[in-house]
């Protein structure tokens, strides 16, 4: 198994309050996994236009301290930058209100988007790396994480 394999188990393991308890009522430690394990998933799977009007799109305006928190500060920066490009103010809570945010934008900002999709999938941090070494210091968290080498 190696590092990407123990993540994806972990996330679908009850050792994570990912995808089973609402983001806002996760503990700090927990909603730092969930917004970066959200982010990759989803913007690896259709960018950041999917990830804003996903289910897991609550967990975007979180997120860059989330990447700071394990030390992916330029894709943190990445992020922010999508977020802006966006909109000035705080994503909505709301699915359905981001959606709408989507759907309206100008062709401008969705083309800024795919442009920043592209600096996310450069991969400026090893996001697998530094989550799982996040993980590893909160075993009473997340249990124990096996020994292993680079993934």
């Amino acid at each position: 198994m190696d590092k990407n394999e123990f993540l994806i188990e972990l996330s679908e393991s009850d050792r994570t309050e990912f995808g089973r308890v609402p983001f806002v009522n996760q503990g700090e430690t927990q909603r730092v996994f969930s917004a970066v394990w959200a982010l990759e998933s989803q913007v690896n799977n259709g960018g950041f236009e999917q990830y804003f009007v996903s289910s897991d799109g609550d967990t975007a305006e979180f997120a860059p301290l989330a990447l700071r928190t394990i030390g992916a500060n330029t894709c943190a920066d990445v992020v922010e930058r999508a977020l802006r490009a966006l909109s000035s103010t705080p994503l909505p809570a709301s699915q359905t209100v981001r959606e709408e945010l989507i759907d309206s934008a100008p062709d401008e900002v969705k083309d800024k988007l795919e442009e920043l999709d592209q600096a996310f999938f450069a991969y400026p941090d090893d996001l697998t790396a530094l989550l799982f070494a996040y993980v590893a210091t909160y075993p009473e968290a997340f249990g124990p994480v096996p020994t292993m080498g680079d993934a």
